[in-house]
């Protein structure tokens, strides 16, 4: 009952990560055995030297050839001492000398006897086992040898295998970190997080005592890094160790590892006389183009990091950069989502501001566009219709581009809308303009203007410019100039300068003149040489298109500027144009707009 018992444990640890070939050499060991016990049924008998019956022994002492072969071969199918702890081998070791002391003395009292004849007056097991049944005899003997030296290769084994137990956690450990890692690109994690796994790896895994990762925070200016991440070490205290700043900054210039040994015959460590860490590995975490951070790790012995210490930790550094590229790829594309969504809110908002209709006003044929070079622009337009046939007008241009210029135009927007109905002179305007702008507008932003009224019946106009694009007056006869009044743009100067250098000019229009506002994207179009379209493009493109109304003047324009530029889609600045054509008192025409912004 013990060999069955013992070959039924045995079997299992035979067979653990079994292969093919194990669990056909456990089953043939057992067969044989199998065979060999049923090869001594004659001799139960007597049979196998008796002369009458002549019964071969050969296939008994084949089968029991067989079976030594098949418990060797079995012998060896030790892969679970591998995974077995330092404590959990010392254990094995004690428990398999027992098993190797009480097989083998259960065994040397089953031993085969020289006699195949018993004696009856012997009184050791083994003859009443045989005399009771051979082949269970021998069964019991093959499986009792298997036991035995299947002990006796595991406690050898077990012992061998003692000071290679570290390697082995190490390893597990490694594996372990690589799992996690898998784990982390599949999520969506916060950079703390990752930056505390790649200084946490390194010490799980056992190749080093202490960690912690720096990074410079570049977009803040400053190029000193900063620990953001350690493992078994205050930050504070790392700080008073070793000179962080030096060796991150070397690495960054060098994009290579930096390997000390002893810690006391570096300057940038020698202030570590404590004993706390003796030998340093840094790493960088870099990309192609930059290095993301440096992973710094330590041993509390001089010459602690082997080759194998330094690529392991390359790795685990290679696998963060990883991550944290990803991270980093993923924050920046949230970031740009958000961006989107910001910027197609403020284009809607934008497309608000700008008119919807044109005023219906006598004697005027209105037309007007505006397209942004970006989702959203810094291009305003705006016509109000006021009492006694009064129109007031504006074209402005914030300078610079994106949400900030769209901002400041819909305040441009807000005082044009609400002072012009209350005082409509543009001087008074502008400088009333240029007071509340002024105060809202950062230091490195200002508006260029120009504004001014008309009125409908007698087709008087008034019209100031702050450091805007001259307008353009086309008269009936196609004669086109610029009309070059002074004045400077709003926020430029937030005292008495502006007011005293502002102009108003005052012109008298006749029937079936032009007055052309528009702002820099029209004459600042450049074609593929770089080339500008220029004042004289422009005058040349109203000229020709003089006798058209507002519609055709516009369209002439924009179909130059496209011809020119070479596209229709997009263009290098915000493009706004605002024509207002007066036809004298000889008529009555509705007005209406164009408006569109890509």
């Amino acid at each position: 009952g013990l060999s069955f018992f013992v070959v039924h444990r045995l079997g299992l640890l035979v067979r653990f990560r079994r292969t093919r070939r194990s669990e056909r050499n456990w089953r043939l060991m057992v067969i044989f055995i199998g065979v060999a016990s049923l090869s001594a049924i004659p001799d139960q008998f007597g049979l196998y030297f008796d002369q009458d019956f002549g019964i071969s022994i050969i296939p008994l002492i084949a089968s029991a050839v067989a079976s030594v072969i098949f418990i060797l071969m079995n012998s060896i199918r030790l892969a679970w001492i591998v995974r077995l702890s330092l404590r959990e081998k010392g254990a094995a070791i004690g428990l398999g000398i027992a098993i190797v002391v009480l097989l083998v003395s259960v065994f040397a009292a089953i031993e085969i006897p020289s006699s195949l004849v018993p004696d009856a007056t012997a009184t050791r097991p083994e003859i009443f086992l045989r005399f009771f049944s051979t082949p269970l005899y021998t069964a019991t003997a093959l499986f009792l040898l298997f036991g035995l030296i299947y002990a006796l290769t595991s406690v050898l084994s077990l012992i061998f295998h003692l000071p290679t137990t570290g390697d082995y956690r190490r390893s597990t450990d490694e594996m372990a970190a690589m799992q996690t890692l898998a784990g982390l690109l599949r999520e969506v994690v916060e950079s703390e997080k990752l930056h505390q796994w790649a200084v946490s790896t390194p010490v799980e895994s056992g190749h080093a005592n202490t960690a912690w990762l720096t990074v410079q925070n570049l977009e803040s200016g400053s190029l000193t890094p900063h620990i953001v991440a350690s493992c078994n070490i205050e930050s504070e205290r790392i700080s008073e160790l070793c000179d962080v700043t030096a060796i991150h900054n070397s690495i960054v210039q060098t994009r290579e590892p930096v390997l000390i040994q002893d810690t006391l015959v570096d300057t940038r460590t020698r202030k570590s006389k404590s004993g706390e860490f003796e030998s340093l590995l840094a790493i960088p975490l870099s990309t192609r183009t930059e290095v993301l951070a440096v992973l710094f790790a330590s041993r509390d012995v001089v010459h602690a990091f082997e080759r194998e210490d330094v690529e392991t930790i390359g790795v685990f550094a290679s696998q963060a950069t990883l991550v944290l590229e990803n991270a980093r790829l993923l924050e920046a594309k949230i970031e740009r989502e958000r961006l989107a969504n910001e910027l197609a809110i403020a284009r809607d908002v934008q497309q608000r501001l700008l008119p919807q209709a044109m005023p219906e006003l006598p004697n005027l044929n209105l037309a007007a566009s505006s397209v942004a070079a970006r989702e959203v622009g810094g291009d305003y337009f705006d016509i109000l219709e006021l009492d006694g046939g009064e129109l007031a007008f504006i074209v402005a241009d914030v300078s610079g581009k994106g949400t900030s210029a769209a901002f400041y135009m819909a305040e441009m927007q807000g005082i044009f809308q609400a002072v012009a109905r209350i005082e409509s002179a543009p001087d008074i305007f502008l400088g009333y303009t240029n007071r509340a702008l002024g105060e809202s507008l950062e230091k490195n932003i200002f508006v260029t203007a120009v504004y001014g009224t008309l009125n409908s019946h007698s087709g008087r106009v008034s019209l100031a410019r702050a450091g805007h694009t001259p307008a353009v007056l086309v008269d009936a006869d196609g004669n086109a100039k610029l009309l070059h009044s002074e004045g400077l743009g709003i926020g430029l100067d937030r005292g008495e300068l502006f007011g005293d250098v502002l102009e108003v000019e005052h012109i008298q229009l006749r029937p079936d003149d032009l007055l052309v506002l528009y702002t820099d994207g029209v004459i600042e179009s450049r074609n593929n040489e770089g080339e500008e379209f220029g004042y004289d493009r422009l005058l040349q493109t109203v000229q020709g298109a003089h006798n058209e109304d507002a519609h055709g003047v516009h369209d002439a324009i924009r179909q130059a500027v496209d011809e020119f530029a070479g596209t229709n889609e997009r263009y290098d600045d915000d493009l706004t144009l605002l024509i207002i054509k007066w036809h004298g008192r000889k008529t009555l025409s509705g007005g209406s707009t164009q408006t569109s912004l890509s």
